[in-house]
């Protein structure tokens, strides 16, 4: 299999401790990837790999593509900091190497659902059943099997029956005439035993013929190493090449869908945290793909809690007014307060005004005693100090405190 020049990785690729030697000549990654290995095993890896790792950082234009693409694909909620510098990385080594025009800077359009008012026209009745139609109806009926029990009673009888020495001849004629027979085709057995079966050294190869996925073309310059859907999702529709643990080349694209388990509509926004039906937070990510003549197929779980219950158990608290109220977020289009610093505390970095004492000074004013100094307001780009949280709201337990 031939190396592809310059492959980015992901924080999956090395958490899977993937042979990325065999698979680039070139792997580069960004910092924010190292950051989020914490694994003790695998930062042991990570700092015995048989191959130089390049630290690189995109440009900012890059990134500005690569999200706004997100955002168009409805895969940007899905996607961390780190997973969006990855992505422009991929697309700026793929614009130096092939030239800006191989990456596609919008999605792919996809075919509409027919309207309800057109009549597709179905087949018509008088088209033959399949064959198997027989089977899916309440009146097929099966014959019963042989019990095992009958067989076995008859032939204790016929063993107890020939217990003469000239049977016992005939039956020792016919044990080693068997036992022959059993050996030919043992030996018939041990010839086929190679064929059809699956090992290590041909298991590409089986899944190159079933068609599961396909081996890296030549042509093949910028690759990304990911095993997040939605990090695939983005660079398929950009036109980039993915690439698997193993190396080999993913080629199928997954499309996702809001659908509400409330009032059962969807929204392909996927920005959305209430439904715009029904307003409940009853939201759920699901897998969709459409079919040639445009019809939409929705692909659910097998898990039957989709939904968790976990969360309900106590009451919400009673809400508050105020300017610094902060009650939990329960509908879209709640109003919440503007969290403003109290009017002291923005004089005090009035830096025009003739009063003015820079904060490290012992004879500078600190707002301490005002509400907002009081739940640690400091500035609105900050948070706007302590939220108010849900108390049905799942938290993590167990968490080691730094």
């Amino acid at each position: 299999m031939a190396r592809v020049p310059h492959v980015v990785a992901d924080a999956g690729a090395f958490l899977s401790g993937a042979a990325l030697q065999d698979v680039a000549q070139s792997v580069y990654t960004v910092p924010e990837v190292l950051a989020e290995i914490r694994d003790r095993r695998a930062r042991r890896r990570l700092a015995a790999l048989p191959y130089e790792l390049q630290l690189r950082r995109p440009r900012a234009d890059f990134v500005r593509t690569v999200t706004e693409f997100a955002k168009r694909t409805g895969d940007f909620p899905s996607l961390s900091a780190a997973d969006l510098q990855v992505l422009a990385l991929t697309c700026q080594l793929q614009a130096e190497t092939a030239g800006p025009g191989s990456v596609r800077l919008q999605p792919p359009d996809k075919h509409k659902r027919p309207r309800k008012g057109r009549q597709q026209h179905g087949p018509d009745s008088s088209t033959e059943l399949p064959d198997n139609a027989e089977f899916g109806s309440f009146l097929y009926w099966r014959p019963p099997l042989p019990s095992i029990e009958d067989e076995l009673q008859e032939m204790l009888k016929t063993h107890s029956i020939s217990s003469s020495p000239a049977a016992t001849d005939e039956l020792q004629n016919s044990e080693d005439g068997d036992g022959a027979e059993e050996e030919e085709d043992d030996e018939e057995e041990s010839d086929d035993d190679n064929e059809g079966w699956i090992t290590p050294s041909n298991l590409k190869q089986v899944q190159q013929d079933t068609g599961h996925c396909d081996t890296v073309p030549a042509n093949v310059q910028v690759g990304c190493v990911t095993t997040d859907f939605s990090m695939q999702n983005v660079l398929l529709q950009m036109g980039l090449h993915v690439l698997a643990v193993n190396g080999m080349l993913i080629r199928q694209a997954r499309s996702h869908i809001l659908r509400c388990h409330g009032c059962f509509r969807t929204t392909s926004d996927m920005t959305k945290v209430f439904c715009p039906h029904c307003g409940n937070k009853t939201l759920k990510k699901v897998a969709v793909s459409v079919s040639e003549d445009g019809s939409l197929h929705m692909h659910f779980s097998r898990n039957p809690k989709v939904l968790n219950p976990r969360g309900l158990r106590y009451p919400l608290p009673a809400p508050q007014g105020g300017k610094h109220a902060n009650n939990p977020h329960l509908v879209e289009d709640q109003p919440f307060p503007q969290q403003r610093l109290s009017r002291k505390a923005r004089q005090k970095t009035n830096v025009f005004d003739p009063d003015y004492v820079a904060g490290v000074s012992p004879f500078a004013e600190n707002d301490i005693y005002s509400r907002a100094a009081n739940l640690q307001i400091r500035d609105r780009a900050l948070g706007a100090g302590r939220r108010r949280l849900n108390p049905n709201a799942v938290t993590k337990k167990f968490v080691k405190r730094r």
